[in-house]
């Protein structure tokens, strides 16, 4: 700790014993030299009932981060806010660009005045002199949140945490469902889980595009239909990086759009769903004759559909537009249209998808209207780097345009995307990065290294990171990753005296050089490196859910080993709940959403 540290925590502890020996003396006439060790007992029994209930709560598993701030505390943490604005005054009108670099973590003071409380994103457990500690640290979110964590690093785990000590809705994006089985069944929310693999052991919840884009006509007017489809194209069709010619994209995406607004005005309900679109893409209008017969052949299906939708004047001739484009181009070029609107759309074959697009047992804009819903896609690692892929994009871009249109806003919604480089690269999360805040949707993206987030990411790559509130990096072992980090820690400047001579020489050196981001970021110790928008880094711990909450907040993780107290504990509680059964309510209300187990 710095001598002006060390300064301030010894004013201000002076102030508040002489204030506290003052009041006792002149309301009970004690004296001085009585009441100060009377009030140092009084601090230091208080810090010792906080740590032994914290250690024993947290060993039984009946401790949650939001219980820390109940206790007792020295009232420092204004002193020392007030003190650390002036000392970054003092840095920007005295030291910046004057004497060197100032860069560092933040000091264990600066770490401690970063209590979690309820409503805080909980960044992890306080790290100082080189041992962890007990207070949780958090933060009050203002921008978006952001991880760079490599696969076994506890990058899950981190995710588990902040939801579960989220207070609002959450749309989660969960590759192997990990999230869902740990919370869904117990955190008091209403989960949905669109579960098109069966990972999570819930019945999944079903979403059509259809009733969605039937609520934005709703809400605004026929112009919100027709956008609506067009968000559902961009989030299908998606051209591939480097592509140089967008053509043979732009167009199987209008097209697709057209043939959605079709569907929409003047096929039946019970075709209004993206399975039947897939299927009319695939076969087009077969005629049958009065025995039963095909009667079209060869190309002859397509050509009737977009007859038939050039003379569809819904929504003022963007249907027949639509099939205009299609119609003018001939040859091998419709060829390549049509080949890339079926590759494209190919996923919408998988029986599992189809059976979840064709009804809603939710909508996405009670996201904003509720603080009580979690909405969560989960498929497994693969589908979501290939084929689900676009169907994870569409669910993302729904959801933040969803936010756009819904005035009524109840509270801050999570937007949780873990493996986000899966979605290729998606425009609509630059653009939830810089506006939706405003609309009411956090976004909380994790990656599991930089180099993903440049391939797809090549020109904006950084700005996950600078519009980022907060960053965790976790695991040091992609040279990448340890590179970046090493950079953004910044410098400091070393002094060195001459023994001989007594001549003082100033030399800037890295905060943290890579290889030792590597050493203490390895994936055993815990340790978590958290940079700050205009604030210090801190070293940290992370927090893991099956250590920081009470065992009734999440169920127990197969491949994580529950200590023996916490499973004694929850042994009880289930007993209690078996003896007494209430009505839970994280289970879904919807009667077409079962939640049962598997």
């Amino acid at each position: 700790m710095s001598a002006p540290f060390g300064d301030l925590a010894n004013d201000v502890s002076e102030l508040a014993l002489a204030v506290k020996a003052g009041l006792l003396e002149w309301a009970c006439g004690v004296e001085a030299s009585e009441a100060v060790p009377a009030v140092l007992c009084a601090v230091g029994g208080a810090f010792a009932v906080r740590t032994l209930y914290v250690v024993l709560a947290r060993w039984l598993g009946l401790y949650s981060p939001d219980q820390y701030c109940w206790f007792p505390r020295l009232p420092w943490r204004p002193f020392f806010r007030t003190w650390s604005a002036l000392k970054r005054w003092h840095e920007r009108t005295r030291l910046f660009g004057r004497r060197g670099s100032t860069g560092g973590f933040a000091g264990a003071l600066g770490t401690l005045a970063l209590m979690f409380k309820p409503g805080h994103v909980l960044l992890g457990r306080a790290y100082m002199f080189g041992l962890p500690g007990l207070q949780p640290i958090g933060i009050a979110p203002k921008r978006h949140l952001f991880a760079i964590a490599q696969t076994g690093s506890g990058k899950t785990v981190l995710a588990i945490t902040i939801l579960a000590t989220w207070l609002g809705s959450a749309f989660v994006i969960d590759p192997k469902a990990q999230i869902v089985r740990a919370l869904a069944g117990n955190d008091g929310r209403q989960w949905f889980p669109i579960d098109p693999d069966h990972q999570s052991g819930f019945e999944s919840a079903c979403f059509n595009p259809f009733d969605w884009i039937k609520e934005c006509q709703q809400l605004s007017d026929e112009g919100a239909a027709v956008l609506a489809a067009m968000r559902i194209a961009e989030a299908l069709i998606v051209t591939p990086s480097g592509n140089k010619s967008p053509f043979f994209y732009d167009l199987p995406r209008q097209f697709l759009a057209g043939v959605i607004l079709h569907v929409l005005t003047i096929h039946p309900a019970s075709d209004h769903n993206l399975p039947y679109v897939r299927d009319l893409l695939i076969h087009g209008y077969r005629v049958t004759s009065d025995e039963g017969l095909e009667a079209t052949q060869g190309d002859e299906p397509h050509q009737l559909l977009l007859r038939i939708m050039l003379k569809n004047p819904a929504f003022d001739g963007v249907i027949a537009g639509a099939a205009s484009a299609m119609v003018t181009a001939a040859g091998e070029t419709l060829g390549s249209l049509r080949a890339t609107l079926l590759e494209q759309t190919k996923w919408l074959d998988i029986p599992n998808v189809r059976a979840v697009l064709k009804r809603s047992d939710f909508s996405l804009f009670d996201l904003k209207r509720r603080d009580d819903i979690v909405v969560a896609f989960t498929p497994s690692i693969y589908s979501i780097r290939e084929e689900l892929s676009r169907f994870a994009r569409m669910l993302t871009n729904l959801t933040a345009y969803s936010f756009e249109l819904e005035t009524k806003r109840k509270g801050l919604t999570l937007l949780l995307c873990d493996e986000l480089p899966s979605q290729k690269n998606n425009p609509v999360f630059e653009a939830i990065l810089a506006t939706s805040r405003s609309q009411g949707l956090l976004c909380f993206g994790i990656a599991q290294s930089v180099e993903l987030m440049k391939l797809h990411y090549p020109n904006s790559y950084r700005s996950f990171i600078g519009e980022a509130d907060v960053t965790w990096w976790m695991g040091g072992t992609h040279p990448d990753n340890r590179q970046l980090l090493s950079e953004l820690l910044g410098k400091r400047t070393l002094v060195e005296t001459d023994k001989h001579s007594g001549r003082k020489t100033y030399r800037d050196v890295s905060v943290m050089e890579p290889e030792q981001i590597a050493r203490f970021l390895d994936p055993n110790s815990g340790h978590v490196i958290v940079t700050r928008a205009g604030g210090r880094p801190l070293k940290l711990v992370n927090e893991p859910y099956f250590k920081a909450l009470p065992v009734w907040r999440y169920a127990p993780d197969p491949d994580q080993r529950e200590q023996f107290a916490r499973r004694v504990v929850r042994a009880l509680l289930d007993t209690v709940r078996a003896l007494f059964p209430r009505k839970s309510k994280s289970a879904a209300q919807n009667p077409n959403h079962q939640r049962t187990r598997r």
